[in-house]
């Protein structure tokens, strides 16, 4: 089970969603086990319905298994933990890629996936 915490843009407490797994897809819809959406990421932040989130984490031991531009797809980690934020996912304080092409100078976006699933195993 994963349980993602998704942090308020306004002050407040985080919000728990639960799944076996979820996706993060080319749409910036974030995407639970029966494939409905969980969250959707525009602007720079996660919207669960109406309330607006910074960034999600969740506990590990996490896998990302990534598709490229080209459909490519690998699975990386295990990791700790995992952070998507302003349009990437980090582990710790490293960008792992990124899921939109990020507006910020002279950062370093990594890979820009195409998909990202997070799972509990391979």
């Amino acid at each position: 089970m994963i349980i993602l915490s998704f942090h308020p843009l306004q002050s407040g407490s985080a919000v728990l969603v639960r799944g076996a797994h979820f996706r993060i897809c080319s749409d910036g819809t974030l995407r639970g086990p029966d494939n409905t959406t969980a969250a959707r990421y525009f602007g720079g932040l996660w919207y669960l319905g109406e309330r607006r989130h910074t960034w999600f984490e969740c506990a590990g031991p996490i896998y990302l298994r990534v598709t490229d531009s080209y459909r490519r797809r690998e699975y990386i980690g295990p990791y700790a933990s995992i952070r998507a934020a302003d349009g990437a996912v980090f582990a710790q304080s490293s960008c792992l890629g990124a899921h939109v092409i990020r507006a910020q100078p002279g950062g370093d976006a990594g890979e820009i996936w195409q998909e990202i699933s997070f799972v509990t195993s391979r």
